[in-house]
Parts: C-alpha cells; sequence; structure tokens
C-alpha cells in the first residue's frame, strides 16, 4: 500500500471522530445537569470511656457492665475508645487494706465521653468517730469548705465520715456545688439531700438527714429573706419530729471576718453578726414560742468575748430561754476547738428553754467530731480533702 492511497483514509477518520465529539458536545447545550445530593455522614454511635483509679500505686480492679450484656474487668488507669452508646455501671474491686469507692453509672452519648474517677480509701478511716444511738436524735453543723474542695475525693470521704457518725440530721454549709452534692446524697442510702439556692456565690446551706429513722421532716425553707445585709445566707429552718415529738432546726452560716470591735457602722462584720443575733432571736419568740428550737451553724464568731464586743449578747444574757451547749467547749482548750486553723471556735449549738431538761439527760452530750484524725497527714491532709472546719455535734432525747 502507498502513502498516497493511505493518507485519505486517516483523514476521514479523524474527521468522522470529531463530528461525534462535536454531536455530543451540542446535544447537552441549553440542558440543566443535576447531581445527586451529598448525604451527611451518620452521627458517631460510639464514644470514650476514661477510668482513674486514685491512688495510682494501688492499680485498683474494676468491672465494667454496659449496653448489650457487655462486660469489662480491667485495673489502673484505663482509656476505652469506640464504646457504644448507653448506660454504663463501674465497680471498683477489693483491695487488701483499703475500702472501694461506689460503684457509679453514667450514660455514654455518642460522640461523648464518660470519667468514671474513683478512690480507695484506708479501711474505715474515721473507725472511732460514732457519735449517734437509737434513743437520741442527733444534730450535727458543719461547714465542709467550698463543697467539694477535692471533687469526688470529697464526696466519697464525706460519705464515709457521715455514715461512720451515725447521725440524724446535719445541717450544712458552704456546699457550692449542687452537681457533687446530689452525688453525696446518693451515695447515702436511706438518706435525703435538699440544698438552698439562694446565697451568693453559690455559698449555700443545705440538710442532709435520714429518711428511714424516727426524725421525720414536716417542711424546709428559708426564713428573713429580705435582710440581706444581716444575712448574707438566709437562715434555712427544718420543722419535723423524732419519735413524734416536734422539733425545730435552724441552720445558719453568718458573715466572717472583722476585727473584734463591734462598731457603729452597720456593715462592719461584727455589727451584722449581732444584728443577725437580734433577728433570730425575735424570729423564734414570735413564731415558737415554747417550742423546742435547735439553732445551729458556722456563726462565725467567738462565745468568749468581753461583754462590749461579744455580738452573742442577744443570746447569753437571757440564760432562761437560750444556752449554748458548746460553751464549755468554746472555755476549753484550743485543741477541741471547731476552727483549729485559725484557732477558734466558730461554730455552735444554741437550744431554747424547752430543751434544758432534755440536754441535762445523761444521754445527751456534745462534741467536736475530729474527722481529721482519719487522715495518715493529719489535719493538713484532711484541710485539703475536706474542709478547714470540723462537725460540731449534739445528742439529746427531746
Amino acid at each position: 500500500m502507498s502513502l498516497r492511497t493511505a493518507w485519505p483514509r486517516r483523514l476521514t477518520l479523524v474527521t468522522v471522530t470529531l463530528s461525534l465529539a462535536t454531536l455530543l458536545l451540542l446535544s447537552g447545550c441549553g440542558e440543566t445537569v443535576t447531581t445527586s445530593p451529598t448525604t451527611p455522614p451518620p452521627p458517631p454511635q460510639t464514644g470514650n470511656i476514661v477510668i482513674d483509679t486514685q491512688p495510682d500505686i494501688l492499680n485498683g480492679p474494676w468491672l465494667l457492665t454496659g449496653p448489650g450484656n457487655f462486660l469489662l474487668s480491667g485495673q489502673a488507669d484505663t482509656t476505652l475508645t469506640g464504646m457504644t452508646r448507653g448506660e454504663y455501671v463501674l465497680t471498683w474491686e477489693a483491695v487488701p487494706e483499703w475500702s472501694p469507692p461506689f460503684a457509679q453509672n453514667k450514660d455514654l452519648a455518642s460522640g461523648g465521653e464518660i470519667l468514671f474517677l474513683g478512690t480507695y480509701s484506708q479501711d474505715n478511716p474515721f473507725a472511732g468517730l460514732e457519735f449517734g444511738t437509737d434513743a437520741t436524735l442527733e444534730v450535727v453543723t458543719w461547714n465542709i469548705e467550698h463543697f467539694p474542695k477535692n471533687e469526688l475525693v470529697t464526696v466519697d470521704l464525706v460519705a464515709r465520715a457521715i455514715m461512720t457518725m451515725d447521725v440524724d440530721l446535719l445541717a450544712l454549709q458552704e456546699i457550692e456545688s449542687g452537681f457533687y452534692f446530689e452525688d453525696l446524697d446518693e451515695k447515702l442510702v436511706g438518706w435525703t439531700g435538699i440544698r438552698a439556692s439562694g446565697s451568693a456565690y453559690e455559698i449555700n446551706l443545705a440538710f442532709l438527714y435520714r429518711n428511714s429513722g424516727d426524725w421525720v421532716v414536716d417542711s424546709v425553707r428559708e426564713i428573713l429573706t429580705s435582710y440581706d445585709r444581716e444575712f448574707p445566707r438566709a437562715p434555712y429552718l427544718m420543722e419535723g419530729r423524732f419519735k413524734g415529738t416536734p422539733v425545730v432546726v435552724v441552720n445558719n452560716h453568718f458573715k466572717c471576718c472583722g476585727d473584734n470591735y463591734i462598731s457603729t457602722d452597720p456593715w462592719d462584720e461584727e455589727t451584722r453578726r449581732r444584728d443577725a443575733g437580734i433577728l433570730l432571736d425575735a424570729y423564734v419568740r414570735n413564731n415558737f414560742p415554747g417550742r423546742k428550737v435547735i439553732v445551729v451553724g458556722d456563726l462565725n464568731d467567738s462565745l468568749t468575748d468581753s461583754q462590749a464586743s461579744n455580738v452573742f449578747n442577744v443570746f447569753l444574757d437571757d440564760p432562761a430561754t437560750w444556752r449554748f451547749l458548746d460553751l464549755p467547749i468554746a472555755q476549753g482548750p484550743p485543741s477541741g476547738w471547731s476552727f483549729p486553723g485559725w484557732p477558734s471556735h466558730l461554730d455552735h449549738i444554741l437550744v431554747t428553754a424547752s430543751l434544758f431538761e432534755a440536754v441535762e439527760n445523761p444521754a445527751a452530750a456534745v462534741s467536736v467530731i475530729p474527722v481529721y484524725t482519719g487522715f495518715p497527714g493529719g489535719w493538713n491532709e484532711y484541710d485539703s480533702n475536706m474542709s478547714d472546719h470540723l462537725p460540731v455535734a449534739v445528742k439529746l432525747i427531746p
């Protein structure tokens, strides 16, 4: 075949090919091109679980259960990824000479993360702090500073201390976190917690009480709420019955600080505390005449100041109506006071005349409970993990 006969055939092929391409291009002119919408990826159906056991040296063992009969055992700190969403329960297992943390249950959301934090404690560090009896009503006042100072560590320790004390009712101050307070309430099986919410900076008052014993609660409310100068935290009042006998408990947290002098300045700290006492005295007289009333709390001042600078004269000058049950403690050595870091005795228990006979009964007692003795590091460890105040307790048969 010669070049002369092959050349036209190549031209024909190129021409046909270009013509087909042109026709295809022209046929698309003027038409709308549509595409299928992009389907977004489905949300993740898994999340992460972090397990943190304290102290780390124990390598504490645990058991995790979850959706679809999920079961996994392990020890020490662990992070689990790609876990199916749903409810998980983590149980810490025994370590010789240590008490495991309380079991926890938490919901894992899609794409989320949950933390199980548990702190082992040496077996019953608070052994010997038992206070309550079956025959008596026990009321404890306890400022648990900035609760919880060390988050879940504090929650676990406070729960163990309360269970060891074996009391009926706690009047608490500085309960800043409602979330952790609910956690504390859940750990105390057979107890009910109720927390006020109106205090500045969330330094709220609260009650914890047994709901299965001889103490029956009728009502709880804040009082004197319009007196912000005198009460930076409104008093929290509980009415209840012990074995059928009506008793009123008033929880307080008076203004702090000052210079030990009562001045004419209405915003002077001592003046505010003095005026708070005057209002409380009038309130009880007007609303509960002749009733059994227990006034407790962090009253932030000493009972033993001189007459000229004593903010509690309204009570101390009327011994026929009022009695500070912890006055002998305040008059005693500093080692027995409720605020050792200063040291001073600031947390008090005050009763009306209707309870004088009850407190003179041999079954009655008043005590500062030395919770710090449960810590190897003593007071400093207690202060770092629980509070700078110690609880003050009374037991009596009203």
